[in-house]
């Protein structure tokens, strides 16, 4: 059984590790969607000054409700994946705790077998993988709905440039209009200690 405690929590800890990976990968996605939005922003805005006389100023307004929300959106997902991972070191020390107990406890009780100590190890860790998958699942669709918002307003954004120079106002406003209607909407996640 110590062995067995041994490599459960070595395998949690193991997992932990790639979730820290998984958290860099991601702050480099958004890095990577941060950069080009901003160029796509730059460049839009300069063809939009040139061939529309769409002050920058003006243009920076309209763009305003958007870039709040992306920004606004990119802190939620820091902010998920740093809980996520702290649920993950929690749920490991737990592990390591619960089952070095458990394992005690088993010793103490000579009387219970093999396979009723270890039906009891198989639920503990039943429920902890059930909360994992579940959060897990949470935070990759999470994701998945901030990678569609980030490709919609790429899509917007790349659609207006590739006109060329005869870029007008009007196509900007209708853009940005698609965009927001098709912002999907999100429901809050609860506060509370078992969220």
């Amino acid at each position: 059984m110590t062995h067995l405690t041994q490599e459960l929590t070595a395998s949690y800890e193991a997992r932990v590790s790639s979730v820290e990976q998984i958290i860099a990968g991601t702050h480099e996605m958004l890095e990577t969607f941060r950069s080009r939005r901003e160029a796509m922003r730059t460049r839009l805005r300069e063809a939009l000054a040139r061939a529309a006389s769409l002050r920058r100023r003006d243009f920076d307004t309209m763009m305003e409700g958007i870039l709040a929300r992306q920004e606004a959106r990119e802190l939620q997902i820091k902010e998920t994946m740093r809980d996520y991972l702290r649920e993950q070191r929690l749920l490991a020390a737990t592990l390591k705790e619960t089952l070095s107990a458990h394992l005690g406890r088993t010793q103490a009780e000579p009387a219970r077998s093999d396979a009723e100590r270890a039906g009891a190890v198989e639920e503990l860790l039943g429920g902890i993988m059930a909360r994992r998958q579940a959060r897990e699942g949470e935070v990759r669709a999470l994701l998945a709905e901030f990678q569609r918002e980030q490709e919609q307003i790429a899509r917007a954004l790349e659609g207006l440039l590739s006109n060329g120079g005869s870029l007008k106002v009007k196509e900007f406003k209708a853009a940005l209009k698609l965009v927001h209607a098709h912002r999907t909407p999100r429901a809050p996640r609860g506060g509370g200690a078992d969220d």
